[in-house]
């Protein structure tokens, strides 16, 4: 189940931030975006995917 809630959030930051209004209009703007973006939806997806593959693998070796 986390692994489809972070590739969701995944594919939502993606979508999101390719329909930014502003993006690649100002620098300082464009790189504030990304940042963002990373931080609050991308890294939490990929979290959410390692940390299910990691339970997964605990519990094939017990």
């Amino acid at each position: 189940m986390k692994t489809i809630i972070g590739f969701g959030l995944i594919i939502l930051g993606l979508v999101s931030l390719f329909r930014y209004p502003n993006l690649g209009s100002d620098g300082a703007e464009t790189f504030g975006a990304l940042i963002g973006f990373a931080i609050i939806i991308i890294i939490p997806g990929i979290l959410l995917v390692r940390s299910d593959n990691k339970e997964k693998n605990n519990r094939h070796e017990k």
